[in-house]
C-alpha cells in the first residue's frame, strides 16, 4: 500500500517541497487527461469544512475520480473508535468495521476531525484518525486533526512561494484573538511547513500560549538544519519588524487546555492584526487560513488590501489537493 498523507513529520523536506512544486505546475497546466478514472474516493468529515471539502471534493472530480462526501454521525450511523466497548449507547457502527468497508469501496479514505478540547492528552493521540489508519487498507488522508492540518500548510507554502524563494525569508505566526479557544493543529503545522522551507521564524503569542513541545522540536530541527533562525516572544508589535509573512491564527493554551480566551478589550487590541503593525514588515504579505473573523483577528483595511493573499491561498488549497491525491493514487508518486 502507498503512504499515507497524514502528518507533515511523516515526510522529508524533499517529498513536501515537491509536493508543493507539483501543485504549482498543476496550476499552470492543468492534467488534460483523468489519470484517476475509475477511482472512488472517501471523503469523511465530523466537523464543519467549506475549503476542506470543496478543495477535495473539486480536485477529486478533475483528475476523474468520483467523491463520497460523508457527514460522520449525521448523514451516516455514529461512529464508534473504542475497542472492547460495550456499544449500547448512541453509536452504531465501530470504525473495525466502517474503515475496511470504505477500504473495500474507495481507493483513498480521508477523515476531518476535531480535537475534543477537555483533554489534551486525549486529543493528542487523535483516535478517530488513528483508528482509519489502524483499520485502512488504503491510503489515509487527514483533513485536520487535534495535531495538524497538513493540506492547508501545502497551501500556505504554495501561496509563498509564488510570491518569493522562501529560504532565508522572515515568516512570523502571530496569535490572535478570539471568542473561542480553538484547536492547535493549523498554527503547528504553518510553524513547521515554515521551518521546513528554510524561512527563519518568529512564533509570537500571549505567555502560556506555547505550540505543543514536539512540534516545537521540530520546528527548531527543521531551522537548525536549513541555518535558520526560531524566536517566540510575547513582544507585539515589535515582532513584525522586518518581516516577510505575517500568518494570523488564534489557538488555545495547552497550560489551560479548553478554557475561554480573555475577552477584554485592551488585550484583543494588542494582539489584532492591524494596519499600523502591518507597515512594519518587510512589504510583507498577510496569510490566514480561513474563516476568519473581521475585526477581531484582522482589521478590514488589512484583509481588504493588497498585502492579503488568504483568497489566493485559499484557492491553492485546490491545487495541493490535487497534488496529494495524485502522489496517493497515480503512478506518479513522489515517495
Amino acid at each position: 500500500m502507498k503512504p499515507h498523507f497524514t502528518h507533515l513529520k511523516d515526510h522529508t523536506r524533499a517529498q513536501l517541497m515537491a509536493l508543493v512544486d507539483k501543485a504549482i505546475a498543476l496550476k499552470k497546466n492543468p492534467p488534460k487527461d483523468r489519470p484517476l478514472a475509475g477511482q472512488s474516493l472517501a471523503f469523511c468529515f465530523m466537523n464543519p469544512s467549506l475549503r476542506t471539502q470543496v478543495s477535495m471534493e473539486t480536485a477529486a472530480a478533475s483528475l476523474g475520480a468520483h467523491p463520497v462526501v460523508l457527514f460522520l454521525g449525521s448523514d451516516t450511523w455514529q461512529v464508534e473508535f473504542e475497542d472492547g466497548v460495550v456499544m449500547d449507547g448512541k453509536t452504531a457502527e465501530h470504525l473495525k468495521e466502517a474503515v475496511p468497508v470504505l477500504s473495500r469501496y474507495c481507493q483513498a479514505v480521508a477523515l476531518r476531525s476535531f480535537p475534543s478540547g477537555t483533554s489534551w492528552d486525549e486529543d493528542k493521540v487523535e483516535p478517530y484518525l488513528s483508528a482509519f489508519k489502524k483499520h485502512a487498507t488504503v491510503p489515509v488522508i487527514n483533513l485536520e486533526s487535534a495535531s495538524g492540518h497538513p493540506c492547508q500548510a501545502l497551501a500556505d507554502l504554495m501561496t509563498i512561494k509564488e510570491r518569493m524563494d522562501p529560504k532565508g525569508k522572515n515568516f512570523l505566526l502571530t496569535w490572535a484573538p478570539h471568542i473561542k479557544s480553538l484547536p492547535l493543529a493549523v498554527p503547528s503545522s504553518a510553524a513547521e511547513i515554515a521551518a521546513v522551507a528554510g524561512m527563519n521564524v518568529t512564533i509570537a503569542r500571549p505567555k502560556g500560549f506555547d505550540l505543543p513541545d514536539d512540534v516545537m522540536a521540530r520546528v527548531a530541527a527543521s531551522c537548525k538544519e536549513s541555518g535558520a533562525k526560531l524566536a517566540v516572544t510575547d513582544a507585539v508589535p515589535d515582532a513584525f519588524d522586518g518581516q516577510h509573512v505575517v500568518y494570523a491564527k488564534s489557538w488555545g493554551s495547552l497550560q489551560n487546555y479548553g478554557a475561554p480566551l480573555p475577552a477584554d478589550a485592551a488585550f484583543r487590541t494588542r494582539w489584532i492584526v492591524t494596519q499600523e503593525k502591518m507597515a512594519r514588515t518587510d512589504k510583507g504579505i498577510f496569510m490566514h487560513c480561513l474563516p476568519v473573523r473581521r475585526n477581531l483577528i484582522v482589521r478590514d483595511e488589512v484583509l481588504d488590501g493588497p498585502a492579503s493573499v488568504v483568497v489566493d491561498q485559499a484557492e491553492n488549497r485546490l491545487h495541493t489537493a490535487k497534488a496529494v491525491l495524485l502522489n496517493l493514487l497515480a503512478e506518479e508518486n513522489l515517495s
